[in-house]
């Protein structure tokens, strides 16, 4: 037997201060990894939209649904253009009453020729123009964003930038301490059918005494105050759990802070009905 029960950790949910986020810069420097940062803070994320789109979108999930919105916009973009783009970030403010945030990336031309090398991938404008070199393609692409960094909210260099920090900085900008609360499954299980392959900590609490062998008790479960009773008796189970709790205390906020979607925390015993599911 497997159960699974979700938690809510003690980290405080905190809505985005900004309606709409747009992240946009240099192709290469990060706009998709922090796109996914944003989604986990809260925002519904749209990747790589069209630019004649643009104005629909904001006009319908946000005016009229009050959806909270990321969206990027880079050297992918269909339809993009540097006065085109200016030109409807400016009327975007105007009809929020200036709740956006603009946010913009940047890197090194080294580092962004290093990124491609190493993921074998041609930079978009080489898709594009395919008579141009991955030199050429990083410069006309620096080119065409130079104005919109200049009305940026927000200006990243991702340069020697670790995902954890370029994370960090992305909440501290939109002003959210905290992402959303990382949920924490506990799951109770069974020797006899295997450990959860999911799960991040796997307990062994079959050093503990026994209630299957102890007259009526064998029939119930770890849910059944008879149970917790027998369990409790046997002294290294406080011990353990007390010991158990200091290290969760220690490790979940770090988790957190790394970013780590979910955190599955897994209690086995020989049949999963008794110790593990007390645990």
């Amino acid at each position: 037997m497997i159960a699974s029960e979700p938690h809510d950790n003690d980290a405080a949910r905190q809505a985005p201060i900004k309606p709409l986020v747009v992240v946009c810069g240099l192709a290469g420097s990060g706009i998709s990894t922090a796109l996914h940062f944003l989604e986990d803070a809260g925002y519904t994320a749209v990747d790589n939209l069209p630019l004649y789109l643009f104005d629909q979108l904001i006009s319908r999930e946000v005016e009229a649904n009050k959806r909270q919105l990321v969206v990027s916009i880079d050297a992918r973009t269909s339809g993009f253009t540097t006065d085109g783009f200016l030109g409807l970030i400016t009327d975007i403010r105007k009809r929020l009453d200036q709740n956006i945030m603009l946010i913009f990336l940047t890197t090194s031309k080294n580092e962004l020729v290093r990124r491609f090398n190493v993921t074998r991938r041609r930079h978009p404008l080489m898709r594009v123009n395919g008579d141009i070199d991955m030199n050429l393609a990083i410069d006309k692409d620096s080119d065409r964003m130079t104005d919109i960094a200049e009305i940026a909210d927000l200006m990243i260099d991702t340069t020697g930038v670790s995902p954890q920090q370029l994370r960090r900085q992305l909440l501290n900008g939109i002003g959210s301490n905290a992402a959303e609360p990382m949920p924490i499954v506990v799951q109770s299980f069974s020797y006899r059918h295997g450990a959860p392959s999911d799960a991040d900590m796997i307990f062994d609490m079959r050093f503990l005494s026994n209630p299957h062998w102890i007259g009526d008790l064998a029939d119930q479960t770890g849910r059944d105050q008879a149970v917790q009773n027998y369990i409790n008796q046997d002294p290294v189970f406080d011990r353990f759990m007390n010991q158990l709790k200091a290290q969760l205390d220690m490790m979940l906020p770090l988790y957190q802070q790394a970013g780590r979607p979910q955190f599955t925390i897994g209690f086995g015993c020989t049949g999963g009905r008794h110790r593990s599911v007390y645990a």
